[in-house]
């Protein structure tokens, strides 16, 4: 018979604790985890829907002025170009340097189109994204059962940044926004405590 067990990765380091969880342990703890990031509450889901949708503007936004600054700077390595060329011509520079500095600037020109082009794709992919990590989050214990090692590992990094081992409890530092699916939605006031 054949039993599986955990410790954390600095296990043989000395003075380390020397602590192994079963893999039901690990599991029992991971889905505690996943049932942390289900949402029950209408209003709360609707709340992370709308911190999503604003998560995934402000990322749009930065895409596009990212994407703004690199198309400028594309601008002005054409205006370069154009100026390196008319020298050429004029014979004000050496056919060396004008091949050098004129591989140099194409260069920097592809580097600049690969730059917008991922720019672009990542203002369209970011949404789909959020809403994508919502839907794993509400679904997450499921899949695990049928899910490989790999895809469970997978999960794993997709909702968290990092695990360490407290005695033999699992503490998980969560990604966003799967950090505000933990906290769950805030307590509403009575109509009593309006402070």
């Amino acid at each position: 018979r054949e039993y599986v067990y955990y410790r954390c990765s600095n296990y043989n380091r000395p003075g380390h604790p020397r602590t192994r969880l079963t893999e039901a342990e690990v599991e029992s703890q991971v889905f505690a985890l996943f049932d942390s990031l289900r949402v029950e509450d209408d209003d709360f889901r609707q709340t992370i829907r709308e911190e999503l949708r604003k998560d995934s503007n402000g990322g749009q936004r930065a895409a596009a002025a990212r994407a703004k600054e690199r198309q400028d700077e594309l601008v002005l390595i054409r205006r370069h170009q154009d100026r390196l060329l008319n020298l050429r011509i004029l014979e004000e520079i050496e056919a060396n340097t004008f091949a050098a500095k004129s591989q140099e600037l194409r260069d920097r020109e592809a580097e600049l189109k690969m730059e917008i082009d991922f720019a672009d794709r990542d203002r369209h992919e970011i949404i789909d994204l959020a809403v994508k990590a919502f839907e794993l989050s509400q679904s997450l214990r499921e899949r695990w059962f049928t899910a490989d090692f790999s895809a469970k590992r997978k999960m794993l990094e997709i909702v968290c940044l990092n695990w360490r081992l407290d005695d033999v409890t699992l503490v998980p530092t969560t990604r966003k926004p799967f950090d505000l699916l933990i906290e769950g939605p805030p307590e509403k006031a009575s109509r009593g405590d309006r402070t």
